[in-house]
Protein backbone atom coordinates (compact mmCIF):
# COMPACT_ATOMS: atom_id res chain seq x y z
CA UNK A 1 0.00 0.00 0.00
CA UNK A 2 1.08 3.70 -0.78
CA UNK A 3 2.40 5.47 2.86
CA UNK A 4 -0.81 7.55 2.12
CA UNK A 5 -3.05 4.41 2.64
CA UNK A 6 -1.21 3.41 5.55
CA UNK A 7 -1.57 7.08 7.53
CA UNK A 8 -5.18 6.94 6.39
CA UNK A 9 -5.58 3.42 7.90
CA UNK A 10 -3.70 4.01 10.77
CA UNK A 11 -4.32 7.70 11.84
CA UNK A 12 -7.64 8.21 10.44
CA UNK A 13 -9.99 5.45 9.46
CA UNK A 14 -10.94 4.46 13.11
CA UNK A 15 -11.40 8.16 13.87
CA UNK A 16 -13.86 8.58 10.89
CA UNK A 17 -15.55 4.99 11.49
CA UNK A 18 -16.44 6.44 15.12
CA UNK A 19 -17.45 10.07 13.67
CA UNK A 20 -19.53 7.84 11.16
CA UNK A 21 -17.49 9.91 8.08
CA UNK A 22 -16.64 6.96 6.34
CA UNK A 23 -16.91 3.21 7.48
CA UNK A 24 -13.95 0.76 6.57
CA UNK A 25 -13.61 -2.95 6.42
CA UNK A 26 -10.41 -4.62 6.49
CA UNK A 27 -9.67 -8.15 4.97
CA UNK A 28 -6.97 -10.82 6.32
CA UNK A 29 -5.76 -14.16 4.98
CA UNK A 30 -3.93 -15.88 7.62
CA UNK A 31 -3.87 -13.51 10.16
CA UNK A 32 -2.66 -10.39 8.17
CA UNK A 33 -4.05 -7.68 6.53
CA UNK A 34 -3.24 -8.25 2.83
CA UNK A 35 -6.04 -5.20 1.92
CA UNK A 36 -8.89 -2.95 3.06
CA UNK A 37 -12.12 -0.51 1.33
CA UNK A 38 -13.76 2.85 2.94
CA UNK A 39 -17.04 3.67 1.83
CA UNK A 40 -18.44 7.21 2.30
CA UNK A 41 -21.97 8.89 1.39
CA UNK A 42 -21.93 10.73 -1.95
CA UNK A 43 -23.74 12.18 -5.29
CA UNK A 44 -23.12 12.31 -8.50
CA UNK A 45 -24.35 15.41 -11.07
CA UNK A 46 -27.28 13.90 -13.10
CA UNK A 47 -25.60 15.66 -16.38
CA UNK A 48 -22.14 13.52 -15.33
CA UNK A 49 -23.43 9.62 -16.22
CA UNK A 50 -24.74 9.02 -19.42
CA UNK A 51 -26.88 6.08 -18.47
CA UNK A 52 -29.34 7.89 -16.15
CA UNK A 53 -33.04 8.83 -15.81
CA UNK A 54 -34.32 10.84 -18.75
CA UNK A 55 -35.85 13.57 -17.51
CA UNK A 56 -34.63 13.17 -14.15
CA UNK A 57 -36.05 16.39 -11.97
CA UNK A 58 -32.77 16.70 -9.71
CA UNK A 59 -29.25 17.81 -10.04
CA UNK A 60 -27.63 14.98 -8.70
CA UNK A 61 -27.87 11.18 -7.83
CA UNK A 62 -27.44 9.43 -4.87
CA UNK A 63 -24.46 7.08 -4.34
CA UNK A 64 -22.11 5.64 -2.39
CA UNK A 65 -18.32 6.13 -3.21
CA UNK A 66 -15.04 4.00 -2.07
CA UNK A 67 -13.19 6.54 -0.87
CA UNK A 68 -10.66 4.29 -0.71
CA UNK A 69 -9.06 0.73 -2.14
CA UNK A 70 -6.18 -1.23 -1.26
CA UNK A 71 -3.97 -4.06 -1.38
CA UNK A 72 -0.86 -4.38 0.19
CA UNK A 73 2.09 -4.65 -2.67
CA UNK A 74 2.72 -8.47 -1.26
CA UNK A 75 -0.34 -9.27 -2.21
CA UNK A 76 -0.87 -7.61 -5.55
CA UNK A 77 -2.70 -9.60 -8.73
CA UNK A 78 -3.97 -12.56 -6.33
CA UNK A 79 -7.57 -11.21 -7.04
CA UNK A 80 -8.08 -9.46 -3.62
CA UNK A 81 -8.60 -6.44 -5.08
CA UNK A 82 -11.68 -7.71 -7.24
CA UNK A 83 -12.63 -9.27 -4.00
CA UNK A 84 -12.92 -5.93 -2.16
CA UNK A 85 -14.25 -4.63 -5.07
CA UNK A 86 -17.24 -7.24 -5.33
CA UNK A 87 -17.47 -6.74 -1.23
CA UNK A 88 -17.98 -2.88 -1.50
CA UNK A 89 -20.49 -3.54 -3.93
CA UNK A 90 -21.85 -6.26 -1.52
CA UNK A 91 -22.31 -3.64 0.70
CA UNK A 92 -23.95 -0.90 -1.51
CA UNK A 93 -26.36 -3.20 -2.44
CA UNK A 94 -27.40 -3.92 0.66
CA UNK A 95 -27.55 -0.10 1.54
CA UNK A 96 -30.25 -0.23 -1.24
CA UNK A 97 -32.60 -2.25 0.38
CA UNK A 98 -32.95 0.79 2.71
CA UNK A 99 -32.29 4.12 1.20
CA UNK A 100 -32.20 5.24 -2.35
CA UNK A 101 -28.94 4.62 -4.12
CA UNK A 102 -28.50 4.58 -7.80
CA UNK A 103 -24.48 4.45 -8.41
CA UNK A 104 -21.09 3.50 -6.89
CA UNK A 105 -18.62 6.33 -6.92
CA UNK A 106 -15.16 6.59 -7.01
CA UNK A 107 -12.30 9.01 -7.44
CA UNK A 108 -9.58 6.39 -9.52
CA UNK A 109 -6.01 7.29 -9.78
CA UNK A 110 -5.05 7.26 -13.15
CA UNK A 111 -3.16 3.66 -13.26
CA UNK A 112 -6.41 2.27 -11.78
CA UNK A 113 -8.96 3.12 -14.42
CA UNK A 114 -7.86 0.22 -16.39
CA UNK A 115 -8.88 -1.86 -12.81
CA UNK A 116 -12.81 -0.35 -12.57
CA UNK A 117 -13.47 -0.43 -16.27
CA UNK A 118 -12.90 -4.14 -16.68
CA UNK A 119 -15.30 -4.27 -13.50
CA UNK A 120 -17.90 -1.81 -15.51
CA UNK A 121 -17.24 1.72 -14.53
CA UNK A 122 -17.60 4.27 -16.73
CA UNK A 123 -15.59 7.56 -16.52
CA UNK A 124 -16.99 10.92 -16.23
CA UNK A 125 -16.09 12.07 -19.78
CA UNK A 126 -15.76 15.64 -18.80
CA UNK A 127 -13.32 15.11 -15.90
CA UNK A 128 -11.51 12.31 -16.99
CA UNK A 129 -7.93 14.83 -17.27
CA UNK A 130 -8.20 15.32 -13.58
CA UNK A 131 -5.71 13.46 -11.15
CA UNK A 132 -8.11 11.86 -9.79
CA UNK A 133 -10.58 10.44 -12.64
CA UNK A 134 -14.50 10.21 -11.28
CA UNK A 135 -15.98 6.58 -12.28
CA UNK A 136 -19.66 5.05 -11.73
CA UNK A 137 -21.03 1.89 -12.06
CA UNK A 138 -24.85 2.22 -12.16
CA UNK A 139 -26.25 -0.72 -9.95
CA UNK A 140 -29.95 -1.05 -11.36
CA UNK A 141 -29.47 -3.45 -13.42
CA UNK A 142 -27.41 -5.06 -11.03
CA UNK A 143 -30.34 -4.96 -8.95
CA UNK A 144 -32.67 -5.32 -11.42
CA UNK A 145 -30.66 -8.88 -12.65
CA UNK A 146 -30.74 -10.40 -9.25
CA UNK A 147 -34.16 -9.75 -8.49
CA UNK A 148 -33.48 -8.47 -5.05
CA UNK A 149 -35.97 -5.91 -5.25
CA UNK A 150 -39.76 -6.49 -6.54
CA UNK A 151 -42.26 -3.98 -7.20
CA UNK A 152 -44.57 -5.77 -4.47
CA UNK A 153 -41.51 -5.68 -1.94
CA UNK A 154 -43.25 -1.77 -1.42
CA UNK A 155 -44.26 -1.32 2.25
CA UNK A 156 -44.75 2.03 4.22
CA UNK A 157 -45.73 2.44 7.20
Amino acid sequence: MSQELNDFLKSDALIDQNNMISRTRLCFWNKELVGFFTLIADTIEAKAVIDGLEHYEYRKYPGVKIARLAVDSRFKRKGIGTYLLLAAIGKTLSVCENIGCRYILVDSKKESIGFYQKNEFKLVEKYKDRQFVPMYLNIQPIIAESGSFDSNDFVLS
